[in-house]
């Protein structure tokens, strides 16, 4: 049975799957096992007594830890507050064949097997394709179709591939 849904995306939801996006890939790990050495550092300096240095490192696990979350947060709302593509209601049907999705009188159908990477956050359901392009979803405006929706995710991707909790 198709499932089918409208969904208009705001600052919030583009936020979070930025967000999402930047700390799921390597450089968001990297950029968070730099914050936790940092903080190691604190506690290492703390315990030799060593305050300068201390502070330093302390100043440094806040720029990471805190700053660039903060300066990512800023810069994405800035970017999307003007943007199009928050004006745009999107259709997308789920089926047994794949998504198909439409925007204004475009559409476009991909199969199943096109998807690599399904996710989700608090705020958002995530589909990667192949080629890292992404439906995004969000909780807030599917509410009714979730269940279906993950159940069709779960059916027709490798589980492997799915990054979601029940």
């Amino acid at each position: 049975m198709p499932v089918e849904v409208n969904v208009k995306m705001n600052v919030e939801n583009m936020t979070d799957f930025m967000f999402y996006h930047i700390y799921s890939g390597s450089v968001g790990r990297i950029t968070l096992g730099l914050g936790a050495l940092n903080v190691g550092c604190v506690i290492a300096f703390i315990m030799k007594g060593d305050y300068l240095m201390t502070a330093l490192f302390l100043l440094f696990a806040l720029l990471i830890l805190v700053a660039f979350p903060f300066y990512i947060r800023k810069k994405v709302a800035k970017q999307m507050a003007d943007s199009d593509r928050l004006a745009v209601n999107v259709n997308y049907k789920f089926d047994e064949e794949g998504i198909e999705t439409t925007i204004d009188s475009e559409n476009g159908k991909a199969e199943w097997q096109m998807f690599k990477k399904a996710a989700a956050t608090k705020k958002n359901i995530i589909i990667y394709d192949a080629e890292k392009r992404a439906v995004i979803l969000p909780v807030d405006q599917i509410e009714e179709e979730k269940d279906a929706i993950l159940e069709l995710i779960r059916k027709h991707m490798p589980a492997s591939a799915v990054k979601i909790r029940k």
